[in-house]
């Protein structure tokens, strides 16, 4: 962020803590994109920060958000991925919360309910290339 506010004077740029509270009005961006939020947040954390996302968006706005779904189900344990397949949440915590090793794997059936209050535009998943697993994108609108 420091090198960002450097040499990029033009844009506004925020660094904030896990707790979901943005310093911006309601109703106040067109677009978000969201890259690799929810994958480094717990069960609590995820409606919480979606909420807050969706609070700074404009009606009609879109939003991105990236995810760790299908394509990652050969990184789960047999009991993570009983659970995953149950359209539940996975969570691995064995750190801090938001730390890049603190995982979040989430099935299509949680992000549709997630997302219930919007209109889900696409959700797109590409398969594994060698050893880089790409993750979701969803795309909504408010």
């Amino acid at each position: 962020i420091d090198w960002c506010a450097k040499n990029l004077p033009e844009i506004k740029f925020n660094n904030n803590g896990l707790e979901a509270k943005l310093p911006y009005a309601d109703n106040f961006f067109d677009l978000i994109y969201g890259l690799s939020i929810l994958t480094h947040l717990s069960e609590e954390m995820h409606p919480a920060w979606y909420s807050e996302l969706f609070r700074v968006l404009k009606p009609g706005g879109i939003m991105m958000l990236t995810t760790q779904g299908d394509t990652y189900k050969s990184k789960l344990t047999p009991q993570e991925l009983d659970q995953f397949n149950r359209g539940k949440l996975v969570v691995r915590g064995k750190v801090k919360e938001g730390h890049r090793m603190f995982a979040a794997f989430q099935p299509k059936e949680y992000m549709r309910q997630l997302f219930s209050n919007a209109t889900i535009i696409e959700h797109i998943e590409q398969p594994p290339v060698d050893n880089w697993y790409p993750q979701d994108r969803w795309i909504i609108r408010k």
